[in-house]
């Protein structure tokens, strides 16, 4: 297995650890990819599962987010989280709603591409920010 795959399977596993531990279920997504990174958490007393969108990275790093991007609505998640260092032991998360993504997002110059840079997500009000997946129904964001 390549070191690329481990990273994200550790990711995966880091953010499943942190959400299980706050009460959420945290499930596959039907459908999905078989390597995919996108999860579905329910909780009781929160309306309907929200879908959470897993990034890992040993280091900083930017993350795609694919092409086509016209608004919140076409983002395939409701949160993003993104883990750096994720093989360390001390990993640090960053949660984005879509609404923020939106707001950090980049077009590659060169293509039709869409980015948010570490400068960009590298944020105090988003690291650890897991408490906020409660307050927001990210379906009206």
């Amino acid at each position: 297995m390549n070191s690329k795959i481990q990273t994200a399977q550790a990711g995966l596993a880091y953010i499943t650890w942190q959400l299980a531990r706050r009460d959420w279920e945290v499930l596959p997504v039907p459908d999905a990819k078989k390597r995919s990174t996108l999860i579905q958490i329910k909780k009781e007393g929160i309306g309907s599962a929200l879908l959470v969108q897993s990034r890992a990275f040993s280091s900083q790093a930017a993350v795609s987010l694919g092409k086509d991007i016209t608004g919140p609505d076409s983002l395939p998640f409701d949160w993003l989280v993104i883990t750096i260092n994720v093989r360390s032991d001390a990993p640090t998360c960053f949660l984005l709603n879509r609404q923020d993504v939106i707001e950090r997002m980049k077009q590659d110059p060169n293509g039709p591409v869409y980015w948010v840079d570490p400068p960009r997500y590298i944020d105090p009000r988003f690291k650890g920010r897991w408490h906020e997946i409660e307050k927001l129904d990210c379906g009206n964001i």
